[in-house]
């Protein structure tokens, strides 16, 4: 087999499990173990970390808990810091029960949060008239392997439903810790046209790059984690 075809067959075969895989199949601790944590990047220096940590309930639910802490110094003149927490309640993994969001953008800070009502899902803010969202959505938090068939999410940072166009940027080699790891990239495209992201050939988010509103570009990366090369991974 030419080593061309050879390509083709791989990445046919990656996407086959990616767009195969059931939504309902979908087991967080089996993806990730009860944390991974994320290296944030910009213009390839480090300002912070995003992290996940899952809690399976007794029910059968769970939860998801996503932080970032960010902090940068701009020509070394004043402090930039951002800090964004989040915990998602799952009924199954494609149910979202109910979620919060607390951000404190450089002292400018908002917090709301979204439960599910008989009829959907819908945000509630402070004394503004709860506003239905939909009902079937993933979050922007990006952990679930689902992420890149969606055509529509709700975007965390905002508290709106984003539009997605989602198109398909093929294999590239990502380094976590000490390896590489084949992974597929997407373009979310639609109102986060600049977004990109990856995963590997079981779901696992590998990270994302986007712009900032300085223009820069930032990337968050998965870490290396004693837990994830004990289950052979990586």
């Amino acid at each position: 087999m030419s080593r061309w075809l050879r390509f083709l067959s791989v990445h046919s075969a990656l996407c086959s499990l990616l767009i195969a895989l059931p939504v309902n199949a979908v087991e967080p601790l089996k993806l990730y173990g009860t944390e991974s944590v994320y290296r944030v990047e910009r213009k390839g220096d480090p300002i912070g970390e995003y992290r996940l940590r899952f809690r399976p309930k007794p029910d059968g639910s769970f939860a998801v808990e996503a932080s970032m802490q960010l902090e940068l110094k701009v020509l070394g003149l004043f402090r930039y810091a951002f800090s964004y927490r989040a915990e998602e309640l799952w009924q199954e993994a494609n149910r979202l029960k109910a979620m919060t969001v607390f951000i404190d953008d450089d002292g400018d800070t908002r917090e709301w949060r979204v439960e599910r009502r008989e009829d959907g899902l819908y945000r509630l803010e402070g004394d503004k008239q709860a506003l239905r969202l939909g009902d079937q959505l993933l979050t922007t938090n990006h952990w679930h392997p689902g992420m890149p068939h969606q055509t529509s999410v709700l975007n965390t940072l905002t508290g709106d439903v984003s539009r997605l166009d989602v198109q398909s940027l093929g294999e590239e080699m990502i380094q976590v810790g000490e390896r590489k790891l084949t992974a597929l990239g997407y373009r979310l495209g639609g109102d986060l046209e600049d977004t990109l992201t990856w995963y590997d050939s079981t779901g696992r988010w590998l990270g994302m790059e986007f712009t900032a509103r300085d223009g820069s570009r930032i990337r968050v990366q998965l870490q290396a984690a004693n837990e994830l090369a004990e289950r052979g991974a990586l």
